[in-house]
């Protein structure tokens, strides 16, 4: 298997001024040169404990939420306290902060983000609704994915992944499939994602739906074989290898030893 890349689950907080989160309906209010900060944990963190002092359960990479209790927490303070435990918060490997509800953000919270790098946004929205759906946007973002030269094909709804050497016919066998009322999801590249312990693979934009033939060129499979001979993506439930024949190398011809080939720490039945 030729890995090509190994991508490390993390985003930086810009996105959330990208036109795909719009649903969060965020503001940037303060810390506006911290927008590269990564965030690499999709789950949310509210910051009540921390706050009150407790420093050591801000955990880096992660989204920080400060809903009514907060907000009416950091008001009760008198403003030598509020101004010393907003810094030592702010002071923090904090990835973001984001207000729900549309509260009014303190001004020594503002200044001290703008300080250390800390991005605050606003949102309209309560802070259940607004957790769910930073949570989705994140997780959607945040998923472990691997890159490999390989064939996916749909074969009676069994996805299967074909590896093999450059040359060996993994394109063709998957054409072949195809003229036979099977399903490409993608040919060469393979964008491998994993949730949970299922793996999903899909092709990149570019070459999505368009297959390589030597001696041939490229062609398009969805305009020659029409809309259903491909897919945009499947479930990966088996790991098939394509070896050129070698003399006096055992291989399993009946099924009766079973391998498995192990993907983003998920394993498969494996077949050479």
């Amino acid at each position: 298997m030729n890995e090509q890349k190994i991508a490390t689950p993390k985003i930086p907080v810009e996105g959330f001024l990208s036109p795909e989160a719009a649903p969060l309906r965020l503001q940037l209010l303060a810390g506006g040169s911290g927008l590269k900060n990564a965030i690499s944990i999709p789950r949310i963190q509210k910051s009540g404990l921390s706050l009150s002092g407790y420093l050591e359960s801000i955990r880096p990479g992660r989204v920080q939420i400060f809903g009514e209790s907060e907000i009416d927490y950091l008001a009760s303070l008198d403003e030598e306290f509020r101004v010393r435990a907003i810094e030592a918060f702010c002071g923090q490997p904090v990835a973001c902060i984001i207000i729900s509800k549309g509260l009014q953000a303190p001004d020594p919270l503002l200044n001290s983000a703008d300080r250390n790098g800390v991005p605050v946004f606003r949102s309209a929205l309560v802070s259940s609704a607004l957790i769910d759906l930073v949570q989705r946007f994140l997780a959607d973002r945040l998923i472990t994915h691997i890159t490999l030269h390989a064939v996916l094909v749909d074969l009676h709804g069994l996805g299967v992944l074909i590896l093999g050497e450059s040359g060996v016919g993994k394109s063709e066998l998957a054409l072949e499939l195809v003229s036979r009322g099977h399903r490409l999801v993608s040919d060469d590249v393979v964008e491998i994602r994993r949730r949970g312990d299922v793996l999903s693979g899909g092709g990149p934009d570019l070459t999505r739906y368009h297959m390589e033939l030597r001696g041939i060129g490229i062609i398009n499979i969805k305009d020659l074989f029409g809309v259903a001979a491909v897919r945009y993506r499947k479930d990966i439930e088996l790991v098939v290898r394509l070896d050129p024949w070698q003399d006096g190398k055992a291989y399993e011809r009946l099924g009766l030893d079973e391998k498995t080939h192990s993907i983003l720490g998920v394993g498969l039945p494996f077949v050479e």
